[in-house]
């Protein structure tokens, strides 16, 4: 006797109930907007303002020096595309309010012996005040401005005999070189991983509002009467998710690759496959909190609080490296991050299918286990 029986489906009953849930999705109007709209607004939004990139800064400086080197440290700041204006301030009273009201990122103070100091070849100190509320941005901007005053260094009398000292003696010539993003540009980086984001809400919501929406309007009771059974009726629930999020999928991938110019390197056919089944395990995180909802309302909310964590812990927006380790194990059971690795790999790298099988796999199980436990919980909630 087996101690398990793949249960026999009808695919005739399932495939009507497939377009009964399309056509409630694009028949009526609301809905149509709400799949179509905003998910395509998000990505020209993200696309242009999610950047960690650091532009238009605004610095002001105190400068009781005014000698040559503290203005030619200003000159090349005024000079830098990073920075929009250079203010200065009257006295070291005037430092507080321009920083509580945000009106410059950090402030450069330079006190009388700067210039002279320089010109003596002595250590000389300037002061950098940074904005601690926007840490992230003040260090990269400080990061701008060590480049700057490295640069100016050289030109300085102390920096001109050590150059002449060093061009007499071998050194050792270090240069940078960045694969797969030579530019370091910030759209190459985020917008394959927010086609995975985009995805994962769109295919909570749509799977997750499926059953509660039933619940509400009263047909929930007349679709367990029917022929169909609650396996073929909660498998049938996961196809418009997964229909949806490939359609948005394709969307997300012309956008990012026509409309913004990110490269695309690899395989179209192992993106789709890692899409399709990361739609499904999407779809079936999406069935188990339908199932746990009676209303939409509580569906909608539901899916929300189970896709805002999955984004959190996938790498696709900070490191999962910099996570505490107990998160980063708990990540693995999060598809989301393995989908992350597939489509940055396609996108930037290249990647084949021997490379991407261990994430692709992952996915996998995680897609079985998601509609597994999905299907039990609608049939034990009818």
């Amino acid at each position: 006797m087996a101690f398990f029986e793949f249960p026999r489906l009808n695919w005739r009953r399932m495939v009507t109930i497939v377009r009964k849930e399309l056509l409630v999705l694009l028949c009526n109007r609301v809905s149509r907007m709400l799949i179509i709209v905003p998910p395509l607004v998000q990505i020209v939004i993200f696309g242009w303002a999610a950047t960690m990139e650091v532009r238009n800064v605004d610095v002001a400086v105190l400068d009781h020096d005014n000698g040559r080197w503290s203005r030619e440290i200003v000159h090349r700041l005024e000079g830098s595309p990073t920075f929009r204006s250079v203010r200065f301030l009257p006295s070291e009273e005037s430092i507080r309010p321009v920083l509580e009201g945000q009106e410059a990122l950090f402030i450069l103070t330079f006190d009388q012996e700067f210039s002279r100091r320089v010109d003596r070849g002595e250590s000389a100190e300037m002061q950098v005040i940074l904005d601690g509320r926007r840490s992230n941005a003040a260090q990269i901007a400080a990061y701008y401005l060590s480049r700057i005053v490295e640069a100016m260094a050289v030109d300085t009398p102390l920096g001109r005999a050590a150059s002449t000292a060093a061009a007499a003696t071998p050194r050792l010539d270090v240069r940078m070189r960045c694969w797969f993003n030579p530019n370091l540009e910030f759209q190459w980086f985020f917008l394959p991983n927010l086609i995975g984001m985009l995805s994962l809400i769109l295919g909570l919501v749509v799977t997750g509002l499926s059953v509660a929406r039933e619940r509400e309007v009263g047909t929930f009771d007349q679709l367990l009467v029917s022929p169909a059974t609650p396996t073929e009726i909660a498998l049938a629930k996961l196809a418009p998710g997964c229909i949806v999020g490939l359609v948005h999928g394709t969307i997300f991938l012309l956008i990012t690759v026509f409309g913004f110019g990110v490269p695309f390197t690899g395989s179209v056919v192992l993106l789709y496959l890692a899409m399709l089944v990361f739609a499904v395990a999407s779809g079936g995180v999406g069935l188990m909190v339908s199932s746990l909802s009676a209303t939409q309302q509580q569906a909608f909310l539901g899916a929300f609080t189970v896709g805002v964590p999955c984004i959190l812990i996938s790498g696709a927006v900070t490191p999962i490296i910099n996570m505490p380790i107990f998160l980063q194990h708990a990540s693995q059971l999060n598809p989301l991050r393995h989908f992350t690795v597939i489509s940055q790999g396609v996108f930037l790298k290249d990647i084949t299918f021997a490379a991407a099988a261990v994430s692709l796999g992952k996915i996998t199980l995680i897609s079985l286990a998601a509609v597994s436990v999905a299907v039990w919980m609608f049939k034990r909630r009818t």
